[in-house]
This record gives structure tokens, C-alpha cells and sequence, in this order.
């Protein structure tokens, strides 16, 4: 690079400029993908903890349907029958919104009143099923609008 006159020649001028031109384009790129990276990381890690919590509350109101079934027709002569759905609300204790966990607690409160219940005969269970009478369907429904205001996130 020569010094000419007080000024830079213009070969040194063209050469500083392609650098810098360089180097900016580099720098740009490496944002870019900076940024992408981070952005995907945390549409992933998000994804990952939709099907957690699917698979959780699956987990749940296949255990409570079963549960509850059975404290229809029996009374609670074991109270480890309680265990797996009282660990998957400890489980949702972790993650889950406040509606869910006392959506869980009023389906396990139900069951356990079910328990105390006198038993019903089938007929029974299937006029009530056949009435509509769901235990699970606030539950559920709960669930779905946390997972759909998760799942919007990722749009």
C-alpha cells in the first residue's frame, strides 16, 4: 500500500475495500447461521417437551380410566391401586400448567370418592357410559389446549 500525495493510491483503496467487503460478508454469514442454530435448537427442544407431556397425559388417563373403572365395581381393598396415578401427577408436577395438575387432582379426587361408593352393576356402567358421563373429558380437554398453545409456538 503506498502512500501517495497525503492519500491512498487507488489500487490500495480497491484492496482495503475488498477486504472489509470480505470479511463483513463473513461476519454476516456467521450471524445468520448463528441465529438460525439458536432459533432451531429451541423449536426442537420444544417439540421434545410436547410429546413428553403427550405421552404423560396418555399415560395418565389410560391409568385413571382404568382405575376408575375399577373402583366402579369395586371398593378400595388396595390402596396401592392408587400408586401409578398419584407418581404420573407427581410426574406432571414437574412440567405441567396449573389447570392440568388440578384437572389431574379432580379426576383422582373422583376416583377416590368412587371408591367409597357402593359398587355398580354393569348395567350401570353402561347407562352411564351410554349417557355420556366421561370423568376424563375435562382432563383431556385441558391437555389438548396446552398442547395446541405449545404446538402454536412452534409455527
Amino acid at each position: 500500500m503506498r502512500w501517495i500525495d497525503g492519500s491512498w493510491d487507488s489500487a490500495s483503496i480497491s484492496a482495503l475495500a475488498a477486504i472489509f467487503g470480505s470479511l463483513t460478508g463473513a461476519l454476516a454469514s456467521s450471524v445468520s447461521t448463528w441465529i438460525t442454530q439458536k432459533h432451531q435448537d429451541k423449536r426442537e427442544l420444544l417439540a421434545k417437551r410436547i410429546f413428553y407431556r403427550e405421552q404423560l397425559y396418555s399415560d395418565f388417563i389410560s391409568k385413571s380410566a382404568h382405575t376408575m373403572a375399577d373402583a366402579l365395581q369395586h371398593n378400595l381393598q388396595d390402596p396401592n391401586e392408587l400408586s401409578p396415578t398419584y407418581a404420573l401427577l407427581s410426574r406432571m408436577r414437574l412440567s405441567s400448567s396449573r389447570e392440568v395438575l388440578a384437572s389431574a387432582e379432580r379426576v383422582i379426587h373422583q376416583i377416590i370418592n368412587t371408591y367409597l361408593e357402593p359398587n355398580l352393576p354393569p348395567e350401570e356402567i353402561q347407562c352411564r357410559a351410554a349417557k355420556g358421563e366421561d370423568p376424563l373429558r375435562e382432563f383431556s380437554n385441558v391437555c389438548r389446549a396446552e398442547l395446541e398453545a405449545m404446538q402454536s409456538q412452534l409455527r
